[in-house]
């Protein structure tokens, strides 16, 4: 049986641990700018790609460390990783962390839960 890594109905057809999000996920890397203010109190904005997203929220990896509660703003491209043409369809996430966590190269996990969204 292969698995379609893009949509999966189902965490656990591609993760052996228990899933426990009860709307699929998109597992697509679609090119996002973060705005935020880091766990040293710092300012930023960050280019990165998504590892997956679904309705209520979001999952990505940073350059930055940021705590738990923190508010971002992301811009994502509805499109896949292909040159910017300015016809791509955005969507604009206002969220608050849930969990940041240590990944390998230097590289902090962030899950993310949408508080609100628009379309642009």
């Amino acid at each position: 049986m292969e698995t379609n890594l893009r949509l999966a109905d189902s965490l656990s057809d591609i993760y052996p641990g228990k899933e426990r999000r009860r709307r699929p996920r998109i597992y697509d890397p679609f090119p996002t700018t973060v705005r935020g203010v880091d766990a040293q109190g710092e300012a930023f904005e960050s280019a990165t790609v998504l590892d997956n997203f679904g309705a209520g929220g979001l999952y990505l990896r940073l350059t930055r460390r940021v705590e738990r509660g923190a508010e971002l703003d992301f811009v994502i491209r509805l499109s896949p990783l292909t040159p910017d043409d300015g016809n791509a369809a955005s969507v604009v996430i206002h969220g608050v962390v849930l969990r940041a966590e240590s990944r390998p190269c230097d590289t902090c996990g962030v899950a993310i839960g949408a508080l609100n969204y628009h379309f642009l």
